[in-house]
């Protein structure tokens, strides 16, 4: 029985565990703490991977995905005009309660006054509220370790590797 077991053939790049190897990983974006913090309004843009969308008024809020928030003056419905968008790094998620936007900025919470749309505010940031993980959000794949030391990571992009990584999940 022993014989035969050990010439069962085996593919010395999938450990027992691991998903099967393509030739590609994940790899971490870092950003330092100060761009991480930064959080700025610039002129508003194309969406690119558009998430929640809430409502105050005649304006919408609308996430995209890891890259911060669009605000679109809604006053006329027929044809929205984009007014700015607000960088946050590594934002995922956003609500709204009154006059408060509560978003998250990689590990923090961050609240923002939008009483005045054209004058967003960071009211209070609470640092680490919001636990992060050190793998990419997908399933069955080969990815870079995070390097902590390098910064927070705020997103993740596959490459083309030519051996396995270290890590997998």
């Amino acid at each position: 029985m022993l014989v035969v077991a050990a010439c069962e053939p085996r593919d010395s790049e999938t450990p027992a565990n691991g998903p099967r190897f393509d030739g590609t990983a994940y790899q971490p974006i870092y950003a330092s703490p100060a761009e991480l913090a930064r959080i700025e309004s610039q002129p508003g843009r194309a969406l690119r991977r558009p998430g929640k969308i809430y409502v105050k008024d005649n304006y919408l809020f609308v996430n995209d995905l890891g890259e911060g928030i669009h605000i679109i003056d809604n006053s006329d419905p027929a044809s929205p005009r984009k007014v700015s968008f607000l960088r946050i790094l590594a934002n995922y998620d956003m609500a709204v309660k009154g006059s408060y936007l509560y978003a998250d900025n990689a590990s923090d919470l961050v609240v923002l006054d939008i009483r005045d749309p054209l004058n967003i505010k960071v009211v209070k940031r609470i640092e680490k509220a919001i636990p992060q993980s050190d793998y990419p959000p997908y399933a069955n794949v080969w990815f870079e370790c995070v390097d902590k030391g390098k910064g927070a990571v705020v997103g993740w992009e596959k490459v083309n590797v030519s051996s396995p990584t270290a890590c997998f999940r």
